[in-house]
C-alpha cells in the first residue's frame, strides 16, 4: 500500500510541475507577444520618431526588442547598435538554420492595406540555437516573434525572444 501510494504521489508531483513548466513558457511567450505589440503600435503611431526608444525598451531578464526592413536590414536594435544599417537575412545558427530568413517568410505570408498602401503584417515564432550569454561556448535554444507594421510608410518587422 504504501509503495503505491508513494508512486501515485510521484506521478501527482511530476504533473504539477509539468503544469508549472507550460504555465511559466506560456507567460514567457505572452510577454514576448505583448512587447512586440506596443511597440508596432509606438511605432505605427510615432513613426521613425518611435525608433529612438527601441535602444530602452527591455523585458524579463534584460531582454530586448529590434526592428528590420523588409530586406531584413537593422535599422534600430535594443542590445547590438552595431548591426543598424546591416543585414542579417542570411545569418545562420550552429547547425546551419537561416533562422533570420525563416522569420521574414513568417512576416512576409500575410498582408494588409493601410491608406491604400499594401504591406507584410505576418506575425511567426522561429526556434533557433544561439551561443548563451553567459558562455559563449556553449548554445541554447532561443525563441523569437515577429510581426510585420507599416512605420509611416515603411514596412518594418518588430522582433524580440529570450532562451528557452
Amino acid at each position: 500500500m504504501k509503495k503505491s501510494m508513494s508512486i501515485v504521489l510521484s506521478i501527482m508531483m511530476i504533473a504539477c510541475f509539468a503544469t508549472l513548466a507550460v504555465a511559466i513558457t506560456k507567460a514567457d511567450k505572452d510577454e514576448i507577444v505583448a512587447v512586440v505589440d506596443e511597440t508596432v503600435a509606438m511605432l505605427e503611431k510615432e513613426g521613425k520618431a518611435g525608433l529612438d526608444k527601441i535602444p530602452t525598451i527591455r523585458f524579463g531578464e534584460n531582454n530586448y526588442v529590434y526592428v528590420g526592413d523588409m530586406t531584413c536590414t537593422i535599422i534600430a536594435h535594443g542590445w547590438q547598435p552595431h548591426l543598424v544599417g546591416k543585414s542579417i537575412m542570411g545569418i545562420k545558427d550552429d547547425t546551419g538554420f537561416k533562422f533570420m530568413a525563416k522569420l521574414m517568410e513568417g512576416v512576409k505570408n500575410s498582408t494588409a492595406t493601410k491608406n491604400g498602401k499594401t504591406y507584410c503584417n505576418g506575425a511567426t515564432w522561429v526556434t533557433y540555437r544561439w551561443p548563451a550569454p553567459d558562455d559563449k561556448t556553449k548554445f541554447k535554444n532561443k525563441v523569437v516573434y515577429a510581426k510585420g507594421c507599416l512605420m509611416g510608410d515603411e514596412n518594418v518587422f518588430v522582433s524580440a525572444g529570450m532562451y528557452e
